[in-house]
């Protein structure tokens, strides 16, 4: 008799189905240190304590391919690089920035062999010089750095490499000096130190967008709101307890070990790489910098028309 009254009411859907564990999109998780927050609101169950059940993350290889993968199924919520996410929008994607996941560029930095004698970006002129192809994020970082040290393209053997191979060719002796990430750099830091960072000329600057569907947007907008401040209450777990915060995002890592993390996210904590979602305008313009030298934006880039800012919560700044 009570298993045909369960039928009959969920027949009539008076019954409510079981939540169904979800995933959202982010770029190179457990690779790099936008990871940290998310692995954390994984691991302390920050997301089911605020009434949505996220309970992991489909990682993509960047570029557009996370937008893509949103709008192709599961939760419409994603992390997602500026100039990627500005191109979509401009594709006349239907995605919408929600917030912001990152507004400091401190973990890329110019290393060279411990035993170099190359000790600032000056000393850069006229050596063999790593670095990306023209129109990357990274390439123009360089130039930047470059500038800062009085110095142009022209100065240096510019070589173009990727991270893997920059490192193996620095060990080699094939160029001085190339580009490396947290948290690689805190996992070789016996190995090289830092001659130039880019939160050193560029101390603000947008890096990650957290964006949205129109779907989730219109459909399902307290899970949006959720989400968000699920993420926001892992960045300040971070900033509260940083060590506490390494060793439970370590897991989820791959390629380091648990004392890696910790010293990448002191680093990083320490100048308030991770964003609570808020906007900042100044990090917004030096984004806006970048793509224009990119190729990826010409003139000003209107931010505030991509942006849905109504479900970010308590204490994150909005845009509008």
């Amino acid at each position: 008799m009570t298993r045909t009254i369960l039928a009959a009411l969920a027949a009539l859907g008076l019954l409510a189905a079981p939540v169904r564990a979800e995933e959202i999109h982010l770029s190179h998780y457990g690779e790099v240190m936008p990871s940290i927050p998310w692995a954390v609101a994984f691991a302390r169950g920050m997301f089911k304590a605020n009434g949505v059940d996220v309970t992991g993350a489909i990682s993509s290889q960047g570029g557009g391919t996370t937008i893509r993968n949103m709008l192709a199924g599961g939760v419409g919520f994603g992390e997602s690089a500026g100039g990627a996410t500005v191109a979509g929008i401009n594709a006349g994607l239907p995605v919408k920035i929600v917030g912001v996941g990152s507004d400091s560029a401190a973990d890329y930095a110019w290393v060279v062999p411990n035993a170099s004698p190359l000790k600032t970006m000056k000393d850069a002129k006229g050596k063999k010089f790593g670095i990306t192809t023209p129109g990357g994020v990274t390439y123009v970082y360089a130039l930047l750095l470059l500038k800062q040290a009085g110095l142009t393209l022209d100065d240096v053997t510019a070589v173009p490499v990727g991270t893997g191979a920059g490192l193996a060719a620095l060990d080699s002796g094939a160029i001085d000096t190339s580009y490396e990430y947290e948290p690689l750099y805190s996992r070789d830091e016996a190995k090289y130190r830092i001659i130039a960072n880019v939160g050193d000329v560029m101390p603000r600057i947008v890096t990650l967008f957290l964006v949205a569907t129109q779907d989730l947007i219109d459909k399902q907008p307290d899970k949006l709101r959720a989400i968000l401040l699920t993420h926001k209450q892992a960045v300040d777990f971070i900033y509260s307890s940083p060590k506490q915060a390494a060793d439970i995002a370590a897991k989820d890592m791959v390629g380091v070990d648990q004392a890696v993390v910790e010293r990448s996210v002191a680093r990083l904590a320490a100048v308030k790489y991770w964003s609570n979602g808020g906007f900042d305008k100044a990090a917004l313009g030096n984004l806006n910098t970048v793509l224009n030298l990119t190729g990826e934006a010409k003139g000003n880039v209107d931010f505030a028309a991509m942006t849905d800012d109504r479900f970010l919560p308590a204490g994150a700044q909005h845009l509008k």
